[in-house]
């Protein structure tokens, strides 16, 4: 059964009889005024001043950035062609920044492996294997390219920063493998009979040196959080390509070398082992004791240069564009209804100034900021996009710092600039269940940061307490007359706000269903005497005004109310001062006499960034322990020892040094991609060790005595380790100098990378000999003593009876 009795037009609407508590009957339009008009401003935007209809195009999960765009252009050309006198203006699309990555990344790649040929070249000396190792790099992506297609991953900047990672690596176990095998064709070995005896002979080493890589950057891939998000696609991208590249090394490497290489025309013995670094080596053997001291200075020296880098959650960069936070006083109108313009801005004339400016206003309107702030829709707040320019002679800090007290003088407005992701640079929440002692703590900490260089113009979050209408029921005349607090709340409600969306009656107009709200008209809603006359139903039948049963008075309250874990939350932000870090502004500010001295009650939070970097720092920690214990039982099962990885794993300190050094040197900071990076030197800094330790092992087993067996394997594999580095470190030139526009990001973990091999691959060369002769020493010592708790696989031969000899 339906009842059909709506109204279908505002006519209609207007023509309603309505009963009268008398008894009678009124038309609607007798007692209310009924129009059909559009609903109150919840947002607004402008560009470069002039109002306009701003809106956002997001891609679904699976779509790709690029077509995406490309697709919404070709529909609003379409669209421009439909609506001559619509103009479409572009403000800004992250796309951008993809395309530049992704050519960025183009060029890296080709770039090492253009500069990892050369290295080749010039020690080989041969075109020919030079070739050979080249051809490695491309054979390994093109199937990383249909296992990351299957995967679901996409060309991002994560997967992107992944592949200009491994480019050097790809080569790495090639660059081995030909090594071993044109030594034995220049002694006179017939290529096909040298592919053979040098594949065979560097073997285990390869495969060890790639899982040893597999083994640290898989577990990474599983990190909780935002950082697990970087990671997941990061550490299986890299894991899947480095495979891959030992399946060319051991396949199609010495393939190539037994059927392209030449013999040797004049073969020729090994030179002779001599020189500096035989003189070195035989002096750090001798004098085991004092090496290994002098190793262990060097590690705690490169511990305690941590205290001197800062400490990020991302590197920021130098984007075009600028985001300048909007927050207009209370009770003040969007421009055009009624009251000032919140989104006032100081012109910048100058060459570095913006093209084009929107003013975007609200929340629920169009919100062109990449990150929602919370709150429900307020048209007293709003985000500034200022599109730089690409060519301009200062970054966009120094911009900010121009024209930070121009901004700061425009009255009636709080303007503050954000970070490039849209976030407040700095954030210091707290939390308690006290307003009062919470509002003081906030001031006071407020009041601190200003003094501290390093953070600028620090302020409170929430916006600024406004007037509000505060309604106190007095509950002896509203119990004697019959009226419940909800009935004052609803008509309260009803008569300044309207009605909630779900409770409003709906007219039908097509396929459209147009909410009908009532309300007290907006003078009146602003006259405090005509809301106590409010009229109210008792429970007898009668009315009441509102100003009879309650106190109706206004007074002044928060805007907005944030919780944090179910606490009361208060946030001061601020702007990080150029070139400061996320964590030396928290550290400044926890060292403020507020911070230390909180009222009780009253704790710290983290949240964003802050919260982000916090928890990095821990995964990470979890990540290099699981790393380093996946890595020695790797080791373990390959060279059937618990001994002989522990000198492996001993050169993993050797590369912190030099990471270290690198970042000061460049002014970089501990963050994402510097934290990347020296998951890389953690494989890289083994396989050097790998390379020593597995042709010392073998020597001795041969029979060769421990010294002789390391003076061997480091005359043996001291170029293939110095090629393999200075073919990474030459792979990611490119990226260290940040030549590509938007190559902050990969950069510090370029230069941790550079600067770990250097000095790993150094003192490796000197110190790991150095741990193996401890290690071995020991492991000679504590065998024969261990064998006594082990039962023999065999039982022991039977002596005969003595009556039988």
């Amino acid at each position: 059964m339906r009842v059909l009795g709506s109204v279908e037009t505002v006519a209609q609407l207007r023509n309603m009889t309505i009963p009268t508590g008398t008894g009678g009957y009124v038309r609607l339009s007798d007692v209310a005024e009924i129009g059909d008009g559009a609903s109150e401003p919840r947002g607004f935007a402008r560009l470069n001043g002039q109002p306009v209809v701003g809106f956002q195009v997001a891609k679904t999960k699976e779509a790709s950035d690029v077509d995406t765009e490309d697709a919404v252009n070709v529909k609003l050309e379409q669209m421009e062609k439909t609506y001559p006198g619509v103009t479409f203006t572009k403000i800004y699309a992250s796309v951008d920044e993809t395309r530049d990555n992704f050519r960025a990344t183009q060029h890296v790649l080709l770039e090492g492996m253009v500069l990892a040929a050369l290295v080749v070249l010039l020690f080989l000396r041969d075109w020919r294997a030079t070739l050979i190792s080249v051809v490695a790099m491309p054979i390994s992506l093109i199937p990383t390219f249909f296992v990351m297609d299957i995967a679901g991953f996409s060309l991002n900047l994560v997967t992107l920063l992944a592949l200009t990672l491994v480019i050097g690596i790809l080569v790495d176990d090639a660059i081995v493998e030909i090594e071993n095998i044109e030594k034995r064709v220049a002694q006179g070995v017939r290529p096909y009979q040298a592919a053979l005896q040098g594949a065979d002979a560097i073997g285990l080493a390869v495969v060890a040196t790639t899982f040893a890589i597999v083994v640290v950057f898989t577990p990474v891939s599983f990190m909780p959080g935002i950082p697990g998000q970087f990671f997941k696609e990061f550490g299986l991208t890299v894991s899947v390509a480095v495979l891959f590249s030992l399946l060319v090394a051991r396949l199609i490497t010495p393939l190539m070398a037994a059927y392209f290489l030449k013999p040797a025309t004049k073969p020729h013995a090994r030179k002779p082992f001599e020189g500096f670094y035989r003189n070195a080596l035989e002096w750090a053997l001798a004098h085991r004791i004092i090496s290994a001291v002098a190793g262990l200075v060097l590690f705690i020296a490169s511990v305690a240069l941590v205290g001197l880098l800062p400490q990020g959650f991302q590197p920021a960069g130098d984007p075009d564009y600028i985001y300048v936070n909007v927050q207009g006083p209370p009770r003040r109108h969007p421009p055009g209804h009624g009251g000032g313009d919140p989104g006032r801005h100081p012109r910048d004339e100058g060459p570095a100034g913006g093209d084009r400016r929107l003013h975007p206003g609200g929340f629920d309107g169009c919100e062109l900021r990449p990150r929602r702030g919370p709150g429900a829709s307020d048209v007293r707040s709003g985000t500034i996009t200022v599109l730089l320019r690409s060519k301009r002679d200062v970054s966009g800090n120094e911009l900010k710092d121009r024209v930070r007290a121009q901004i700061a003088a425009i009255p009636d407005v709080r303007l503050n600039f954000l970070s490039f992701d849209g976030s407040s640079g700095f954030q210091q929440v707290l939390t308690g269940q006290d307003p009062d002692k919470l509002a003081a703590a906030a001031l006071a900490l407020e009041q601190q940061m200003r003094a501290v260089d390093i953070v600028k113009d620090p302020r409170p979050a929430n916006p600024p307490v406004g007037p509000e209408v505060v309604i106190r029921p007095r509950p002896d005349e509203a119990a004697r007359l019959g009226v419940s607090v909800a009935t004052i709340a609803q008509a309260a409600r009803v008569a300044t706000v309207g009605d909630i969306d779900a409770n409003v009656p709906k007219l039908n107009e097509g396929e459209r269903r147009i909410p009908i709200r009532i309300r007290l008209p907006e003078t009146a809603r602003a006259d405090i005497e005509q809301i106590r006359q409010l009229r109210l139903p008792t429970a007898t039948g009668g009315v009441t005004t509102l100003g009879a049963v309650a106190d109706v008075d206004f007074q002044a309250g928060p805007a907005r109310i944030d919780r944090l874990n179910r606490m009361r939350q208060v946030t001061i932000q601020a702007e990080l001062g150029d070139g400061v870090e996320l964590g030396e502004a928290t550290k400044a500010v926890h060292d403020l006499p507020i911070m230390k001295n909180l009222p009780e009650g009253v704790k710290p939070g983290a949240i964003g960034d802050a919260e982000a970097m916090q928890e990095m720092f821990g995964g990470f920690v979890v990540a290099f322990a699981t790393a380093v214990f996946l890595m020695f039982a790797v080791l373990v099962l390959l060279f059937k020892s618990f001994f002989k990885p522990i000198v492996i794993l001993a050169a993993l300190p050797l590369a912190v040094g030099g990471a270290f050094i690198g970042l000061l040197i460049f002014n970089l900071s501990l963050s994402i991609p510097s934290l990347i990076g020296f998951l890389m030197l953690m494989g890289l800094a083994a396989k050097n060790s790998i390379l020593l330790v597995e042709y010392a092992i073998e020597r001795e087993r041969e029979g060769m005595s421990q010294h002789d067996a390391l003076i061997d394997a480091c005359r043996e594999r001291a170029r293939p380790i110095v090629m393999t580095t200075v073919a990474m470190a030459a792979g990611m030139l490119p990226t260290a100098m940040a030549l590509e526009k938007g190559a902050e990001f990969r950069q510090p973990m370029a230069v941790a990378v550079i600067g770990g091999l250097i000095t790993s691959t150094l003192l490796s060369l000197v110190l790991v000999p150095v741990v193996y002769r401890f290690v071995d020493d020991f492991e000679n010592w504590i065998r024969p003593r261990a064998a006594k708790l082990i039962t023999p696989r065999e039982e022991p031969p039977r002596l005969a009876p003595e009556d039988r000899l």
